[in-house]
């Protein structure tokens, strides 16, 4: 039995971070997702690792690399085998907002 493609949506901040980053930021994330994460979401290139014991992360969360120097967050919803992307932004502010300690 084939799996079937699981499902990315964008919560409204998710999108108006992207749309306030770099031009060629917002292409190389875009080129990432289609070319790697819709593919494997394990893939190297995305360095993606979860987010455990992380303050003002949902369970689940996890972040990938989207460009040089830009994270992208998002929670994997098995049961419903969609990916929620909620926060995206420099690596520097992702330090900040997510650093670890419940």
């Amino acid at each position: 039995m084939a799996t079937e493609k699981p499902i990315s949506r964008r919560t409204k901040e998710f999108k108006d971070r992207l749309s306030r980053l770099p031009g060629r930021v917002q292409e190389t994330a875009m080129e990432r997702y289609r070319n790697y994460f819709s593919k494997d979401p394990f893939h190297p290139l995305l360095c993606r690792h979860d987010l455990h014991d992380v303050r003002d992360a949902p369970k689940e969360s996890f972040a990938v690399e989207m460009a040089y120097g830009y994270r992208a967050v998002g929670r994997h919803i098995e049961s419903e085998n969609t990916y929620v992307w909620y926060r995206c932004g420099s690596h520097a502010e992702y330090d900040i907002r997510f650093a670890k300690g419940r």
